[in-house]
């Protein structure tokens, strides 16, 4: 069985779209977990209803903690063998749990990950066809240590478009205080404890980039609590690194850091901001020291 968790917060205008495409897979031996997320419109409703026409559906109403709190309920909820995130206003084609199985059976992965389409406008719900042309199968560590960032990298950082064995799962929950950028902390993980990792090109998971969505506000307009928590994300990952030696990994998190701090003092209103706080934070910057220093001459910006 699957276990499908889907944190769900104030998202009516998209959930049935959502909860179609899940309902109507072509493999249907699923566990449905509706994580309802102090949702103040009739997002709660809507589960409810979903619920009342399919026993697979289980939902949990709570008080807004975040998706990390909404997903680790999931986690500790599920009784499937494996598992799989969604967030509620994406869909999936008919047929992604069925082509993701599959692929991590025949290949005995711990994991497997396909590929994603993103969309704003309408787009219809349908199944797809499995590409042949394009399955490698690699060890989850080695993937890690040598990992560096591009513009396709996407699809391995977030965890919507892939299926884990649940066992990946035992000991590894995301922080319950972050509220944005929470797959930043656990994605890296999952895949580095994973033997052998499974990936197809095939597009199964549509993503809808909506102007208000939090990830999408994160890069629309500069926000300093949204920069920092992501800065966060990346220095426990660097702490993760120098625990495991991971040296080539924790060298291209760095550059990357730097490139976001570089990209926070570009965006940093520079007027009427103290000359010395200016020079401070340049010197900070060229030497790409420690965060804590820097979110101490960002906070005497913002203060």
């Amino acid at each position: 069985m699957i276990s499908v968790i889907i944190p769900i917060y104030n998202v009516e205008k998209y959930l049935s779209r959502c909860l179609d495409s899940v309902i109507n897979q072509t493999y249907s031996d699923l566990e449905i977990l509706l994580i309802n997320d102090g949702s103040t419109d009739s997002s709660g409703f809507i589960c409810d209803e979903y619920a009342k026409n399919d026993s697979r559906i289980v939902v949990i109403h709570q008080e807004n903690k975040g998706p990390s709190h909404a997903r680790n309920k999931g986690l500790d909820k599920a009784k499937g063998e494996y598992i799989s995130f969604i967030d509620p206003d994406d869909f999936i084609s008919l047929n992604f749990f069925e082509i993701l199985l599959n692929q991590l059976i025949e290949t005995d992965s711990d994991i497997c990950i396909c590929n994603f389409q993103s969309f704003s406008n309408t787009i219809q719900i349908k199944s797809s066809d499995l590409i042949n042309t394009y399955k490698k199968v690699y060890n989850g560590s080695i993937f890690i240590t040598e990992f560096k960032y591009t513009k396709d990298t996407v699809r391995y950082v977030v965890l919507w478009n892939k299926l884990y064995k649940k066992c990946l799962f035992d000991n590894l929950r995301m922080p319950e205080d972050v509220k944005i950028c929470e797959d930043e902390y656990i994605w890296y993980k999952c895949m580095y404890n994973a033997e052998k990792i499974c990936e197809i090109d095939t597009i199964l998971y549509y993503y809808y980039k909506r102007e208000n969505s939090t990830t999408n506000r994160l890069y629309k307009e500069f926000s300093f609590k949204k920069e920092i928590a992501f800065l966060e994300a990346l220095e426990d990952r660097i702490n993760f690194c120098e625990k495991e030696g991971l040296n080539y990994f924790m060298k291209d998190t760095i550059l990357y850091r730097n490139k976001i701090l570089r990209k926070i003092y570009i965006s940093t209103p520079k007027n009427n901001v103290p000359e010395y706080i200016k020079i401070e934070l340049e010197k900070s910057i060229r030497k790409i020291s420690y965060l804590k220093r820097i979110k101490i001459y960002l906070k005497k910006i913002f203060s």
